[in-house]
């Protein structure tokens, strides 16, 4: 293949897959987006014990919940979850009753102490 010919093919290839690596540096990973969905969750964590999650905490934790597919999704989803919530200094108690306060069965128990990879999510 002579030189000429080498140089067009590779700028071809970097002119039809430009748009995708645009798309993939301005998208959030699906980490930042679970954690914006549940972000209204947090007046909950910090609130008094009694404190019930708002609507908007729980469509965010529904919406999260409904996200992961697979094996792969709900255990990094599990990483991500509880990576924050070990970052946190809310009440572990509450991170384990939100999704039964909201009505909701979620794939994995979500807390700052639990070890994703050993569970079967």
């Amino acid at each position: 293949m002579s030189r000429s010919v080498l140089i067009a093919c590779v700028i071809a290839i970097t002119i039809f897959t430009l748009p995708l690596n645009i798309q993939t540096v301005n998208s959030l990973t699906p980490c930042e987006v679970a954690l914006n969905d549940v972000k209204p969750c947090l007046t909950y964590l910090w609130a008094p014990p009694e404190a019930k999650p708002s609507p908007d905490c729980c469509r965010g934790v529904s919406k999260v919940n409904s996200s992961v597919k697979t094996f792969d999704q709900r255990r990094d989803m599990c990483i991500c979850l509880s990576t924050v919530a070990a970052m946190t200094t809310a009440d572990p108690y509450k991170f384990d009753h939100l999704p039964k306060l909201c009505g909701i069965t979620l794939f994995a128990p979500i807390g700052p102490k639990l070890d994703c990879n050993s569970i079967k999510v």
